[in-house]
């Protein structure tokens, strides 16, 4: 008897998985790039408004319509060009699984674990062109590889280094694989210092992937969206999508937030402000153990290139119950790398007094 599905199911076990951050109930929890700078009750009065609005026992009708029309105008994107998922998770997860039989894909690394895990499940042939030691991109072994390929994926800012890649270059990119499916991921382009937005609503082969996880502090609520071409953003709508793929409460908080941008915008001020600081700080710790990265995001990359040091930063980080993101040794890099969200002030002065015990 040909025991395919058990065959299957030890194949996909083998396969690598998207690592979630670990439970913690005490201490500071920055590991998973939450806007922690957003004031809890702020959301929370929010959740417990939209709770009371809606009938659980009633499809969300009325109010996807609502948050396309709140999305529409945060955007400033007509809703023809946007669809929305259940987090920016689930639209690469469905791009991929429609979109990606027997394609081949190519990206950088570092980035996003989940899309290359994702690229693994459906088969999909991937090639990882590694970053720079300055986290740019190797131009000419990514142009190379991308002519082999259907699909290229490009985080910006990127996770997790943090940093926005030369527009120049990308927009080179776009131009010379306009036969390509282009995926730009910018979860966290609130940060940034730009966007692909417009340049993506006047392209028929880039998809913008974005979400309200990030910016936003709706990371629970799991609210995602992607601005496209019209043909594929009503596709997307339609017949790619879940019927109901967003509960009513969840849409009913993205459209109060997105009311409160300018709110929203307040947070991003303080997270950039105190992202520069952290960045002097750790400048300043020690140039020959440290190396610091620039980042456009709300979280900062840095490398210790002892990897005994690295070490010891980890063990201090948890004595004082301090979670941050282990990214460890990177392929031709010295020492092991962390990454850790910037919080609220009082937050990243714990965080840096722990690192200085041991730098």
């Amino acid at each position: 008897m040909d025991k395919w599905f058990e065959s299957k199911l030890s194949q996909l076990g083998k396969l690598d998985y998207y690592k979630k951050p670990e439970k913690y109930n005490k201490g500071l929890k920055l590991d998973a790039n939450e806007n922690l700078a957003l004031k809890k009750d702020f959301i929370k009065k929010i959740a417990i408004k939209a709770a009371e609005r809606e009938d659980l026992r009633e499809y969300p009708l009325q109010q996807v319509d609502d948050f396309y029309l709140q999305l529409s105008k945060y955007t400033k994107i007509d809703k023809k060009y946007l669809a929305i998922g259940n987090g920016s998770d689930q639209i690469i997860d469905l791009i991929l699984s429609v979109f990606g039989k027997e394609k081949r894909v190519t990206t950088f690394t570092p980035t996003f674990s989940y899309f290359i895990d994702r690229c693994l499940l459906y088969s999909l042939k991937i090639d990882k062109i590694p970053l720079l030691q300055d986290n740019s991109i190797d131009n000419k072994k990514f142009i190379q590889s991308a002519k082999k390929s259907e699909i290229i994926y490009i985080c910006s800012p990127n996770n997790p280094t943090g940093n926005q890649f030369d527009k120049e270059l990308l927009i080179e990119l776009i131009k010379i694989f306009d036969d390509k499916l282009i995926i730009i991921d910018e979860a966290y382009v609130e940060f940034a210092s730009y966007s692909f937005c417009y340049e993506t609503i006047k392209s028929q082969n880039i998809i913008l992937l974005r979400t309200l996880s990030k910016a936003f502090g709706l990371a629970g609520a799991r609210l995602g969206y992607c601005i496209a071409n019209e043909d594929f953003a009503h596709t997307f709508k339609t017949i790619i999508q879940y019927p109901y793929a967003i509960n009513n409460i969840s849409l009913n908080i993205g459209s109060e937030i997105l009311k409160n941008s300018k709110y929203i915008e307040k947070t991003i001020k303080i997270i950039k402000k105190e992202r520069k600081r952290i960045l002097n700080s750790l400048k300043e710790l020690n140039n020959n153990e440290i190396k610091v990265f620039q980042t456009e995001s709300n979280f900062i990359f840095f490398q210790i290139s002892d990897m005994n040091k690295y070490e010891n930063v980890l063990a201090q980080l948890k004595k004082d119950n301090i979670a941050v993101k282990t990214i460890g040794r990177i392929k031709d890099r010295k020492g092991g790398h962390i990454r850790v969200t910037i919080g609220t002030k009082m937050m990243n002065n714990k965080f840096l007094r722990s690192l200085d015990k041991v730098i």
